[in-house]
């Protein structure tokens, strides 16, 4: 209402709260303290059109808690972050996944089911731990080859894609206990 009134009387400052707003980050610093903690984000059904480079960068960057002059109790040392190994990021509205997935090597469950991927990006072949990915529901029309370097592998989840073929050779992935593909 304020900025409404003051927006009426010419103010310059009118829309300046909106703008910061818009620019402020769609993952609430919260989540990003409780994940360095657990391991595990769940950013399912946010609306995202792309992921925050803060979340591919969340075991590299320093926390932002981390330059504050604050006394820290023993549920806040920063310094004593886990890495990411689950991330969620079902139902949101991403078109694609940047290369930068390569910063979370310790990964062991990626879900972005539910999404308008059409694509996915070569370096998801670098996360050796991948064991659970689950791209179902998507609009995906092939599946990058370096998906049969994660040797970890063992559920792949690909139902309800675009999917016209496989890349050849599947049977390298040794640890695949679960792989469900109703596209053909």
């Amino acid at each position: 209402m304020a900025a409404a009134r003051r927006a009426r009387a010419g103010d310059s400052r009118a829309g300046f709260r909106r703008a910061a707003d818009e620019q402020s980050p769609a993952v609430p610093q919260g989540l990003i303290r409780a994940a360095r903690k657990s391991g595990q984000l769940n950013l399912a059904g946010r609306g995202l059109g792309e992921v925050p480079q803060h979340v591919w960068r969340i075991n590299l960057d320093t926390p932002e808690e981390a330059h504050q002059n604050l006394s820290f109790g023993a549920a806040d040392r920063w310094w004593e972050q886990t890495d990411l190994t689950k991330l969620i990021l079902a139902s949101n509205q991403l078109q694609c996944l940047s290369e930068d997935i390569r910063l979370l090597p310790a990964l062991t469950v990626l879900d972005v089911h539910d999404n308008q991927l059409t694509s996915l990006p070569s370096a998801l072949g670098q996360l050796e731990n991948l064991q659970k990915l689950d791209v179902s529901h998507n609009k995906l029309k092939s599946i990058p080859e370096e998906l049969l370097q994660l040797s970890h592998l063992k559920s792949l989840l690909l139902q309800h894609n675009e999917l016209s073929h496989l890349p050849d050779g599947f049977g390298q992935l040794v640890s695949l206990e679960e792989l469900v593909n109703y596209n053909f």
